[in-house]
């Protein structure tokens, strides 16, 4: 009888079988290497966000400055605020300003936060140009990207869809920085129009280790299931 589990089609089964459950269990490891990929990043965000802040030449000196609280004093250049658009917070409608800070060395883009303004008064209403000392969090260039609005190819632009650094280099003559700073504080306080602060970066909470379980568990199912199987074909039952 068990000349039947050599047959071509039982043949396949047996592939089949050892294939999911190897498929399955590569898969479960998968997200068991994702799940400390997030505890460890996890744990580098409370590290960073628990720190002093340092300069912005310090934090850009090492391999990964991003969320590193920084402090950089300068003057904003209002007439040159960038518009981040589209965006709503709260079910209101606006747009994120994006100030270039002049530190008399470089241009340091400042996200200062949402304002809840359609018409984008925030240019006729700038604060003062006071020199000022931001406290804020290092992101990185948010580059392109395939999916969602863009920002056009050429152009001086005021309006902007994402903030592409090394599109928006060129019409900042002053050199920009390769980095720009979400605002969490200034001193003292430049006025203009209220905004939300950039929402701080928050740990993730992905349930990795549940879905390495949940694949370890479709590999046991599809290893024993066929097992099961087998086992009805040499003795019935």
């Amino acid at each position: 009888m068990s000349s039947r589990l050599l047959t071509p089609r039982w043949l396949s089964g047996h592939v089949l079988a050892v294939g999911l459950t190897v498929a399955f269990a590569v898969l479960g490891f998968w997200q068991l290497d994702r799940h400390y990929q997030q505890r460890d990043a996890n744990r580098v965000l409370e590290e960073r966000l628990a720190e002093s802040p340092i300069s912005l030449a310090e934090a850009t000196a090492v391999d990964d400055p991003e969320l590193r609280r920084v402090q950089v004093s300068g003057r904003y250049d209002y007439p040159a605020q960038l518009e981040l658009r589209p965006r709503a917070r709260r079910g209101r409608v606006g747009y994120e300003q994006i100030v270039p800070l002049d530190t008399g060395n470089q241009i340091v883009l400042v996200n200062r936060g949402f304002i809840a303004d359609a018409a984008g008064v925030a240019r006729l209403d700038p604060g003062t140009d006071a020199e000022l000392t931001v406290t804020g969090t290092v992101r990185l260039s948010q580059g392109t990207s395939r999916f969602g609005p863009q920002n056009p190819e050429t152009g001086v632009l005021e309006t902007i869809a994402r903030i592409d650094l090394d599109r928006l280099a060129p019409q900042f003559p002053g050199g920009l920085a390769d980095v720009y700073v979400d605002l969490i504080a200034e001193e003292p306080d430049p006025g203009g129009l209220e905004t939300m602060l950039p929402a701080p970066p928050e740990p993730t909470n992905r349930p990795n280790f549940l879905y390495a379980l949940q694949w370890w568990a479709f590999a046991g199912i599809a290893s024993i299931g066929w097992v099961v199987l087998v086992r009805k074909q040499l003795y019935g039952g």
